[in-house]
């Protein structure tokens, strides 16, 4: 048995048909198999807004037609057709879309002429009348060249169909204005040249050449020359291609609704003699299933031996209009039939595990779609799968035999398509293994939930059996899914402890390594606490040791992990350096130092802040520069950076204010800016230093600013994302030198007394004497604190209740002991 034979005999037994339809929309590429098919032409697509000027466009898709083709128009003096298409698929058309644009001037409707400079001209003038071209003068066309093979011999047997969608009228809606067109074939792209095609009247009164028969929103059918004369009562308007030999009912194109779809058929002999027909369908109808059962709007004899050389299209009169999917072919299925767009999509992917379930699925447009039932059959390696007849593939209990190509071929009585191919690539069972162990975890008693997660390879399905301390946690899970994640609820003490997680699949069972849950409780009064308290959205203490491999900055209350940027390249960031910003803070204390990286590349640390509100506070401790700030694109900032010296707040790319605070070099300084609605206020202070403020009021601070994913817009720490905003002292590219500790960020407004709790917490109860040199001790200590002494250090220590900061007391009382409370 070959491979062939194998595949087949082995999916007959496994191709399971779901069903329903399960589209997906890839609209990667366009399988078209209709060998017959000589010319597609779609104005589709994002890049297809363009107005031909002698040269092809990048936008027009063109299948069939000469390369390197470009449209000739006429009339030709400094002119273009002007097309402004934006749909994706053939056939679909909507407002807004646009192919053959009549654009109103001030004439009315006509077709849209640019002059090279791009300027419409409103009035050409007709060098044979020296009269200006009118909105309805029917000597108004395009042609473009035809590949060879697809030329039409009008001297030979052969039958060709054609089709066309026309959409017109205000606002680019289904409703037709009063405006004609067509579509045919030209021997030539002269004036004199032969053509012959097929299009619609106007909606006005439309005299044939009898003078008398009302021809008006008629299909009809026309042959000559481009440039012969019109109807003797109206020349203008019924020359060149909108002349009729020959047309259907009066007002056929309003009776169905608005737009149609024309559908030609041409059929040539050997001697030159030729009959053209041309059929309408109006509004949303579908065309004739049958081609021998059509009943023809209108139908034409003439003679001709020319070679048409030359697709052609015209349109013109009052209102806007559209010219869509043209298409042209030997057979009917050809011009009208179905269209499958779109490489069949695997689910997950197109490359699995042998024991792995595959949907294959794909997305098919068609002309027709509704009354006419279509007929599917998945194929692989082009031999037709049994029981395999939805729109939609499921295969099952696949092993290493089910790698292959696969396509579907779809039919209804217009004919058959086939897909574009896509390979599925089945390799042999493999025992789970993981590709990205969990990572241990410390938080605060009373923060956020935490989580843990595993990610795998190896076959599916996957079961995950986490397990606290040795004991299951929480129930298994069986799933596909090649990553898991264990979330912890509000952190209490029975959650501290070791984690790990047993992977298993049909053919292995794997462990996790073991990793921790480390609980901090912070001590009554310490910084942390102080943080913490105030229910903060993130709390990054900084005190990481962060690696090239792992780069975390974690954020100890929640999930919001931060980065450090380009750590590799580095040589001056350190992390886990030794700090002490003040008595508030546990011992040892660390924190995460940047040196000056000026041009060197754009190390910084990067926070994520998932938006921003006009009720916002950042704290932090900084010695060093202090730049804290997210930007989103060109001058879009938010938060607040050193700027000639001071502190700056932006918000957006509107409110910017400079404080005039300088934080100072080689300190360890408290700063904390608190976003209002109306205002926002900037704090600083030291350990030996009041803290001071500054406010700006007046202001219009938006609310809720999302700045989207948060790896591109994350809250920056020593330097801005952009290096086209960066300030570093006026030179872009810098790092703003420093050592960052404990930045947290809430989304409230603190109170003046929340900060000045944090700022205390953090520098702890200090008392400082200065002596003055004329016998006495200047006593200096927090205001609001109330001053104690004592003879002996022990005590015990007796309350100055009237003391207030400078205080001082004599150097010639023998020994006192001074101490400040809460």
């Amino acid at each position: 048995m070959n491979s062939t034979n194998k595949l087949l005999t082995m999916t007959t037994a496994r191709a399971t048909k779901l069903v329903g339809s399960f589209a997906v929309s890839l609209l990667i590429g366009i399988s078209q198999t209709h060998a017959a098919q000589t010319v597609r032409e779609l104005w589709d697509g994002p890049n297809a807004k363009f107005a031909l000027d002698g040269a092809v466009s990048n936008g027009v898709s063109s299948f069939g037609f000469a390369p390197n083709a470009a449209w000739v128009t006429s009339p030709p003096t400094n002119t273009s057709l002007r097309y402004d298409g934006s749909w994706n698929l053939d056939w679909m058309i909507g407002d807004g879309d646009t192919l053959l644009a009549c654009t109103a001037n001030g004439n009315g409707g006509t077709l849209a002429y640019y002059s090279n400079d791009g300027n419409m001209q409103s009035s050409l003038i007709n060098p044979a009348t020296g009269l200006p071209y009118g909105n309805y003068y029917s000597q108004c066309y395009a042609t473009r060249a035809l590949a060879t093979n697809s030329y039409i011999d009008l001297n030979a047997n052969g039958t060709y169909y054609f089709s066309v969608r026309f959409v017109g009228g205000t606002g680019w809606s289904w409703w037709i204005g009063d405006m004609g067109g067509g579509i045919g074939f030209a021997a030539g792209n002269a004036t004199n040249a032969d053509f012959v095609g097929a299009g619609w009247t106007r909606v006005s009164p439309f005299l044939m050449d009898d003078g008398v028969t009302d021809a008006g929103s008629t299909p009809y059918v026309t042959t000559g020359t481009l440039d012969q004369a019109g109807v003797a009562t109206h020349p203008d308007d019924s020359g060149g291609p909108y002349h009729p030999r020959a047309a259907g009912t009066a007002g056929a194109l309003l009776s169905g609704g608005p737009g149609f779809i024309l559908v030609g058929k041409l059929t040539t002999s050997v001697g030159g003699a030729a009959t053209i027909s041309v059929k309408t369908y109006p509004g949303y109808t579908a065309p004739d299933s049958d081609p021998g059962s059509i009943v023809w709007d209108a139908t034409y004899s003439f003679t001709d031996t020319n070679l048409m050389t030359q697709l052609l299209l015209w349109n013109y009169g009052t209102g806007p209009s559209v010219q869509d999917a043209v298409r042209v072919g030997t057979d009917y299925g050809s011009a009208v039939g179905l269209e499958l767009v779109g490489v069949p999509k695997a689910n997950p992917s197109t490359t699995e595990y042998a024991g792995t379930s595959v949907t294959l699925s794909t997305i098919y447009v068609g002309l027709n779609t509704g009354p006419f039932p279509m007929t599917f059959q998945w194929l692989s390696n082009s031999v037709p799968l049994t029981d395999a007849t939805n729109a939609t593939l499921v295969l099952t209990g696949t092993t290493t035999n089910f790698t292959a190509d696969y396509t579907l071929s779809v039919s209804n009585s217009y004919g058959m398509i086939t897909s574009a191919v896509t390979h599925l690539t089945f390799l042999p069972a493999t025992p789970v293994y993981i590709t990205s162990q969990p990572a241990s975890i410390i938080r605060y008693i009373g923060s956020a939930s935490a989580a843990f997660t595993v990610a795998v390879n190896g076959t599916p399905p996957y079961t995950y059996q986490w397990k606290h301390a040795g004991t299951n946690y929480q129930a298994a899970t069986t799933t596909a899914s090649l990553t898991n994640t264990l979330v912890l609820p509000v952190i209490t003490p029975a959650e501290a402890g070791n984690y790990s997680v047993t992977i298993t699949n049909l053919f292995g069972t794997t462990n996790s390594v073991v990793v921790t849950l480390t609980e901090l409780v912070p001590a009554a009064g310490s910084y942390a606490n102080t943080v913490i308290t105030n229910s903060p959205y993130a709390y990054w203490r900084l005190d990481d040791n962060a690696t090239t491999n792992d780069p975390s900055l974690y954020d100890n209350w929640g999930n919001n992990n931060g980065q450090a940027v380009d750590v590799a390249n580095a040589a001056n960031m350190v992390f886990g350096a030794a700090s002490t910003p003040g008595p508030g803070f546990s011992t040892p204390h660390l924190a995460t130092r940047i040196g000056d990286q000026f041009w060197t590349g754009p190390y910084r640390l990067n926070l994520p802040v998932p938006y921003y509100s006009n009720t916002m506070t950042f704290t932090m401790w900084v010695n060093g520069g202090c730049a804290l700030m997210s930007r989103n694109g060109y001058g879009n900032a938010y938060g607040l950076e050193n700027n000639a010296g001071s502190l700056q707040f932006d918000w957006g790319g509107v409110t910017s204010w400079n404080s005039g605070l300088s934080v100072p070099a080689n300190t360890w300084t408290f700063v904390a800016l608190v976003v209002e609605p109306t205002q926002a206020t900037i704090y600083m202070g030291t350990n030996n230093v009041t803290l001071t403020s500054a406010q700006q009021t007046g202001l219009t601070i938006s609310d809720s600013i999302t700045l989207g994913d948060t790896s591109h817009t994350p809250l920056c720490v020593a330097r801005n994302p952009f290096p086209w905003a960066e300030d570093g002292g006026g030179a872009p590219w810098a790092s703003m030198q420093g050592t960052w500790s404990d930045i947290a960020v809430f989304y409230q407004s603190l109170t003046p007394q929340q900060v000045q709790n944090l700022y205390e917490a953090g520098i702890g109860l200090w008392i400082q004497g200065t002596p003055d040199g004329a016998g006495n001790l200047i006593l200096n200590w927090l205001p609001g604190h109330t001053l104690q002494q004592a003879n002996d250090v022990a005590g015990p220590y007796t309350d100055i209740g009237a003391a207030t900061p400078p205080y001082p007391v004599s150097l010639l009382t023998g020994n006192k002991f001074y101490r400040v409370k809460r």
